[in-house]
């Protein structure tokens, strides 16, 4: 009884932790098999087919470490603290960027390895792919790294990567509070609720792109104080 317990707590994390693995290797594995066909390939150009294998082995690298240690931060509370609600930013604007490159990474290798075109024309498409790709995979990155936390005492935006940056604001301050969705979060149920208790950039707290943020801002209307 003890043991399946025991197995049914540690087993939650290992599967995040498998999951974060898994997706870097998906990140990394089109670049480490692009490069090894390029060195393969005796018309490909060498140069880029080892430029391609360190940018897929660095990917994996950093993919790896960041989802070993990068644990998604936890607030200490203090004494007679309650956490009401805690929220991460959803993954989905990272995976619609990798897939948003797919089309122009097929027609580059289209063009390089089905026509005689110069080098140029699949490059064109091959950059802009890479740009989404790597947009998507630094978003990606950046969220495991990045919690929101509203206490019975204080809303806390954490991000801890190679360093550790904090800003909390106390719920007896908060003025206001509202919602910001554009199109495409409204359809895929996302969105970004602020946090204000005064005028600047400092007196703000953006829980940004997390799913279905209404019962967020409820929570949070619920809490501000009476007039």
């Amino acid at each position: 009884m003890a043991s399946s317990a025991l197995n049914s707590v540690t087993g939650i994390p290992f599967l995040r932790l498998a999951s974060r693995l898994l997706v870097s290797v998906i990140i990394a594995l089109p670049f480490l098999l692009a490069g090894g066909y390029g060195l393969l390939e005796p018309d490909f150009p060498k140069l880029v087919a080892v430029v391609v294998l360190i940018v897929g082995a660095g990917l994996l690298c950093l993919g790896f470490y960041m989802s070993l240690a990068g644990v998604a931060p936890t607030p200490s509370l203090v004494s007679g603290e309650r956490q009401i609600i805690q929220r991460h930013p959803t993954m989905k604007p990272a995976y619609a960027r990798m897939v948003w490159s797919i089309p122009f990474v097929v027609a580059a290798g289209y063009l390089l390895q089905f026509t005689e075109q110069p080098y140029i024309f699949p490059f064109v498409p091959f950059v802009i792919g890479m740009y989404f790709f790597l947009k998507g995979v630094m978003k990606y990155l950046r969220n495991l790294h990045i919690t929101y936390t509203i206490t019975d005492r204080r809303v806390m935006h954490m991000y801890k990567f190679l360093w550790l940056s904090t800003k909390e604001i106390p719920v007896a301050r908060i003025v206001s509070i509202s919602e910001a969705r554009n199109f495409f979060e409204i359809i895929t149920g996302r969105g970004t609720v602020v946090v204000a208790t005064g005028i600047g950039q400092q007196q703000v707290i953006k829980i940004e792109e997390i799913n279905d943020p209404s019962p967020v801002a409820l929570a949070l209307r619920e809490m501000m104080p009476s007039a």
